[in-house]
C-alpha cells in the first residue's frame, strides 16, 4: 500500500466513523435506560416476593451508602423487609439487597400517590397504597430516550410504550414523557 492509498483509507473511515458516532450516543443511552428499568424492576419483584414470603412489609428507598436510606434514587436503591414498618433500615429489619444502577445513570424520578420517597409492598403483594412510576431520563434530556416503569397497586410492572409511534413514550395517562 502507498502513503496516498493509506491516507485515503483513513480520510474515509473517519467520514464513516464521524457519521456514526450519534447514533452508537442513542445507542448507549438506549442501553443504559433498558438496564436501569431492568435494575430497578428486580428490586421491586425481590420487594414483592419478600414480602409474600414474609408475611410481613418490604421497602425499597433510594441509598447512596447501600446501607440506609437517603439521596436519589440514581444512587442505587437498597430492598430490606420492615419488620417494624418505620421505613428505616434498623436492627429490627433485614437487608435484602443493595443495587446500583449504570454510571452516569442519567435522572430517576418516583412519582406515586401521597408522593412518598420509597415503595412499600405488603405482604398481600400489593404496594402499600402507592401506585405509581419511575421515569428515567438520559444525561441528555432527550424525552425520546426516555422510560417509565409503572406500579399499580396490586404490585403489578409494566414499561410505558410508544403507542402513538412519535418515537417517544407514554406515561400510563397518554401524555408523553418529558425529561426537565
Amino acid at each position: 500500500m502507498s502513503l496516498l492509498e493509506l491516507l485515503l483509507a483513513i480520510a474515509l473511515l473517519s467520514i464513516i466513523l464521524l457519521a456514526t458516532a450519534p447514533s452508537l450516543g442513542g445507542i448507549i443511552e438506549q442501553r443504559r435506560g433498558a438496564e436501569v428499568m431492568r435494575t430497578l424492576r428486580g428490586a421491586i419483584e425481590l420487594a414483592r416476593g419478600a414480602a409474600i414470603n414474609s408475611g410481613g412489609l418490604a421497602t425499597v428507598c433510594p441509598s447512596t451508602s447501600g446501607q440506609s436510606c437517603g439521596g436519589q434514587w440514581r444512587d442505587g436503591v437498597i430492598v430490606f423487609l420492615d419488620r417494624d414498618g418505620d421505613r428505616i433500615p434498623d436492627t429490627a429489619d433485614s437487608l435484602l439487597r443493595a443495587f446500583d444502577f449504570p454510571a452516569p445513570a442519567g435522572d430517576i424520578r418516583w412519582r406515586s400517590f401521597g408522593n412518598r420517597p420509597y415503595l412499600q409492598m405488603t405482604a398481600m403483594g400489593f404496594t402499600r397504597n402507592q401506585n405509581g412510576s419511575f421515569t428515567w431520563c438520559p444525561q441528555n434530556g432527550e424525552a425520546g430516550l426516555a422510560r417509565q416503569l409503572i406500579v399499580n397497586s396490586a404490585g403489578r410492572l409494566r414499561e410505558a410504550g410508544d403507542r402513538d409511534g412519535d418515537g417517544v413514550r407514554e406515561a400510563s395517562d397518554g401524555s408523553p414523557l418529558e425529561c426537565d
